[in-house]
């Protein structure tokens, strides 16, 4: 587990398995990405102003399913890649109400219309998140 540190105070927590953390925050599962995905969400992550504390669980195909699943209940955004290899993961990711997906999604591409096809659309998705935490 680490933290990104520097123009954002140690706001953002970035959690590998099988890790967990306990305090409150906006929670994102990061699932199986690659590096120009997780770009993207490292660039929306440091376009916001007066973040709250994030946490950003990182998962792969490799990873214990257990913990990706517990991982997935306790996040309000879940982004992942569908083109990635392990399908069963990625049809059960994207069959969640809160789910973003990059790439083409084959499995349950009827039910989830969340591409993610540009930062800007990333970064409105984090700050109506942030909006709604804020209310809480």
């Amino acid at each position: 587990m680490e933290t990104i540190k520097g123009v954002m105070e140690n706001k953002i927590t970035l959690v590998t398995p099988p890790d967990d953390v306990i305090y409150d925050g906006i929670r994102i599962l990061a699932y199986d990405l690659m590096p120009d995905q997780s770009q993207m969400i490292s660039d929306c992550l440091s376009q916001l102003k007066d973040i709250p504390q994030i946490i950003v669980y990182i998962a792969n195909g490799h990873d214990d399913p257990k913990w990706i699943i517990d991982k997935k209940q306790k996040c309000s955004i879940i982004v992942i890649n569908a083109e990635s290899q392990d399908q069963t993961m990625v049809g059960y990711l994207a069959a969640q109400r809160n789910s973003y997906y990059f790439g083409n999604l084959r499995s349950v591409s009827e039910a989830n219309g969340s591409m993610i096809q540009e930062t800007k659309q990333l970064t409105m998705i984090m700050e109506d998140q942030i909006i709604k935490h804020e209310k809480l």
